[in-house]
């Protein structure tokens, strides 16, 4: 459900997961650079309020409210959903919602090693995802982030030891190895795009 604002006021500029890391520090670097935006929410409540945004609801799954929120949308910045049985139907209502609703550009944050068969599980479903947005017809730009280290630090239990493994038979070939990166340096890189998605 679309607020006071009309959708033909709304800007151009759509942000999703703007209550969570990503799409939260990618918001608050837009606003802060005094750049004009939606934020796809699922729960109004919840909305950062940032100078220049409209909070929008509307979640993956819900493709009605989906194609009215991104009416008039001409760039979306995609954050990939919450890991989830379901969250691969719930990329492709999204995306399919926003072809219909006429979206011109989608960036969309992946991940390093996507690919049909990739160890990684989840690294599997940006790669399908990937292939639905190729299919759609609008022009798209792919963020293959890394493991972030902000998350890493906080995998160790109590006693300092990081315990568990992938969820795939791959896990002799991974054997812990993996690339790191910083959570606002990867958003501010992230942002930049956005303001020259072609380049």
């Amino acid at each position: 459900m679309i607020p006071a604002a009309t959708e033909s006021t709304l800007p151009p500029l759509a942000v999703t997961g703007a209550t969570g890391a990503i799409g939260g520090q990618v918001a608050r670097i837009l606003a802060d650079a005094g750049v004009g935006q939606r934020l796809l929410v699922r729960r109004m409540a919840n909305a950062p309020h940032l100078p220049g945004a409209t909070a929008v609801s509307c979640s993956y799954g819900d493709r009605a409210a989906a194609t009215k929120a991104l009416s008039g949308v001409d760039l979306l910045f995609m954050v990939s959903a919450s890991e989830s049985a379901d969250r691969l139907d719930q990329h492709r209502t999204f995306i399919d919602a926003a072809g219909s609703a006429g979206v011109g550009h989608i960036i969309y944050t992946s991940f390093t090693g996507a690919a049909p068969d990739a160890v990684f599980t989840l690294a599997r479903d940006h790669y399908f995802t990937e292939e639905c947005i190729k299919a759609s017809g609008m022009a798209f730009t792919f963020l293959r982030d890394n493991f972030y280290l902000d998350f890493l630090a906080g995998l160790p239990g109590e006693d300092g030891v990081i315990r568990g493994r992938p969820a795939t038979a791959g896990w002799r070939r991974w054997r812990g190895r993996t690339s790191r990166e910083s959570l606002p340096r990867s958003c501010e890189i992230q942002t930049g795009i956005e303001a020259s998605p072609t380049i």
